[in-house]
């Protein structure tokens, strides 16, 4: 509750404000933003993109309107609210519903592998489900 009331205090702010205050609705971008520091937990993982192919990666996630920017953003903990679980259906994939900077919340797909200490990411899909968080609870 709190997370929603906080994203639309800023749009209130620069309602109230008007144009004429550039400086400070600057300022409040800045200070709004969140860090921008990744999860050290996550140092190890290295996300695989495949850019060619409308099936799966890059192109077929920005089909579904989400950048590549935005599943490293929550494949990577930036900022930290993602939970992750592996797939029933397919166990070599893991499934995240995270929330992006600017707090959009999306459900990414990934094949997930171990190769000695690095972990490796492969994006197949990622959308912003109608349902919201109710179909992460679902999977």
């Amino acid at each position: 509750m709190i997370r929603l009331v906080a994203s639309y205090i800023p749009a209130y702010i620069r309602s109230v404000a008007g144009s004429g205050d550039d400086d400070f609705l600057s300022l409040l971008d800045a200070y709004l933003e969140p860090p921008h520091d990744p999860n050290l937990a996550m140092s190890n993982v290295q996300i695989v993109w495949v850019d060619d192919d409308q099936r799966l990666g890059a192109e077929h996630i920005a089909q579904h309107g989400v950048t590549k920017e935005e599943v490293e953003e929550v494949l990577l903990e930036i900022p930290p609210f993602v939970e992750a679980k592996r797939s029933r259906d397919a166990p070599e994939r893991t499934l995240f519903w995270g929330a992006t900077q600017r707090d959009r919340w999306i459900f990414v797909v990934c094949e997930d592998w171990t190769e000695g200490s690095v972990r490796y990411l492969k994006p197949i899909t990622a959308f912003e489900p109608d349902e919201g968080e109710a179909y992460w609870r679902r999977q």
